[in-house]
């Protein structure tokens, strides 16, 4: 089983996005602060707000292809990821939500472009860790905060599985929130 996916992008064959899950992490501060400074570029994302990584592709996908449209909200393609991954049109609140803190122990990565792999050692050695099995991510998700922050009901649980429903609001974002959730 492989410790970390590389995908190509199913649009752009020239952009790949690679995921990574870290755990048993003594904190995530140094990591945050490389990617904050711009020495390391990468997504760092909670993983107890991720329950499959086929939620992240979604969320990365979109980002690469706003990126590519020059449509993104944010600075870069990394912290477009983690808006996306977001169901807020708040930046801040979505980066607060769903991005690594200093004390997590935890962290799912998605890095684009990194053909040769450079990035993920960096952050590897950074860590001090080699990633994990990805599959690893759904005993990480805390089903309540997600249940929570994607705003999804028992209603809506009772017919769809949790995966559908939270890649439908990271797809349709702009959508559900223009009016305000409902369609």
């Amino acid at each position: 089983m492989a410790a970390h996916r590389k995908i190509k992008h199913t649009i752009y064959n020239d952009s790949t996005i690679t995921f990574a899950l870290f755990v048993n992490l003594e904190s995530c501060k140094n990591i945050r602060k490389c990617v904050m400074n711009g020495t390391v570029e990468a997504s760092l994302l909670k993983s107890s707000m991720i329950i499959d990584p086929f939620q992240v592709l979604v969320a990365a996908n979109k980002a690469v292809h706003l990126y590519k449209s020059n449509s993104m909200m944010t600075k870069n393609v990394h912290s477009e990821i983690l808006f996306c991954l977001s169901p807020s049109k708040n930046i801040s609140e979505s980066f607060r939500a769903f991005g690594a803190a200093d004390s997590d122990t935890s962290v799912f990565v998605a890095i684009v472009n990194d053909t040769e792999d450079k990035t993920l050692a960096k952050v590897s050695e950074i860590l001090g860790h080699q990633p994990v099995p990805l599959e690893g991510v759904s005993s990480l998700g805390d089903i309540k905060l997600i249940t929570k922050a994607y705003k999804l009901t028992d209603e809506e649980l009772s017919h769809f599985p949790m995966l559908d429903a939270l890649v439908s609001r990271i797809a349709a974002k702009e959508i559900i929130t223009a009016g305000k959730g409902r369609i």
